[in-house]
């Protein structure tokens, strides 16, 4: 089953896609280091993601990122264009960096709050993401977020993108409605 299946199976048929793509906002970059302990006591090589209620493994190769909500996330050596930094310069302590807008279009969904979800994702290690979870705020709830492919000169879900999950509260702070007049 794919994303849009899988939300027209916790939405039904009025899931509706709306198409965006991401702001400049400031996080922290650091290496990846499976020796090191970040924010999981106890636990070398391990980040928790507060907002998704998610462990993740970072890799011998690639960053961990810090989010604007304080949540931490692995990524790898490819992702590193978007953000405003030369690879030299990231050290094992977080440096704050800027992200890059780029011309990327996503395609989100809202799932309202009352619905609580989860999200199997895949970036090199799975991991189960928690949407709406009870213990944090959601604003009207959280989205699901995939990129949009061009079909027929339209933007449609990519129906081979796993997606990510965004929590409500800091949306629009990450993103911004796309228009094709951009």
């Amino acid at each position: 089953m794919n994303i849009s299946e899988n939300i027209q199976w916790i939405l039904g048929d009025t899931a509706s896609w709306k198409f965006y793509t991401n702001r400049s906002y400031r996080a922290k970059i650091q290496i990846a280091d499976p020796n090191q302990v970040y924010n999981v006591a106890g636990t070398p090589g391990v980040v928790y993601n507060c907002l998704e209620d998610a462990c993740e493994k970072v890799g011998t190769n690639g960053y961990v990122v810090t989010g604007i909500a304080g949540e931490m996330w692995p990524i790898g050596e490819k992702a590193i264009k978007k953000y405003k930094v030369d690879p030299e310069k990231i050290t094992s302590e977080p440096v704050e960096v800027d992200t890059v807008e780029l011309d990327t279009v996503y395609a989100a969904i809202l799932i309202p709050k009352s619905t609580q979800f989860t999200l199997e994702v895949d970036y090199g290690e799975k991991a189960v993401l928690h949407g709406n979870r009870s213990g944090i705020e959601h604003g009207d709830g959280d989205y699901v977020l995939v990129t949009a492919k061009l079909v027929d000169g339209e933007y449609r879900p990519d129906p081979d993108d796993c997606g990510r999950i965004i929590n409500g509260e800091v949306f629009s702070k990450l993103y911004k409605p796309f228009s094709k007049q951009q």
